[in-house]
């Protein structure tokens, strides 16, 4: 089957538009402040390259500034917290590492 220019072209929208929905699609989340602690769970949402907002039910206490393990994509960065609002804690990224896996930086 050949395919001419206009099928081409439609599909790289549509495959352009499928990696623009995955940025708002959740993602699990490692926040880890103390080396010496367990790291704890959250969802990432609405992310971009800069910022994100966490969503972490019933936890209080959580520092203005501390590590963020994005797992499905491989990512570590160090986040700062802009705001704050029930459980959603909006984060602006300060630092961002490709290719890391929590648990091998870890191990």
């Amino acid at each position: 089957m050949i395919i001419g220019a206009e099928e081409t072209t439609k599909r790289r929208k549509i495959s352009t538009s499928r990696n623009q929905l995955n940025k708002r699609l959740p993602r699990v989340g490692r926040v880890l402040f103390n080396p010496e602690s367990s790291p704890v769970h959250c969802s990432v949402k609405n992310f971009t390259d800069s910022q994100a907002t966490l969503t972490m039910s019933g936890w209080m206490g959580l520092p203005s500034d501390f590590t963020l393990y994005i797992e499905p994509d491989s990512i570590r960065t160090t986040c700062r917290v802009i705001s704050r609002k029930g459980s959603n804690i909006q984060v602006e990224f300060t630092e961002v590492e490709q290719g890391v896996r929590y648990r091998s930086a870890v191990a």
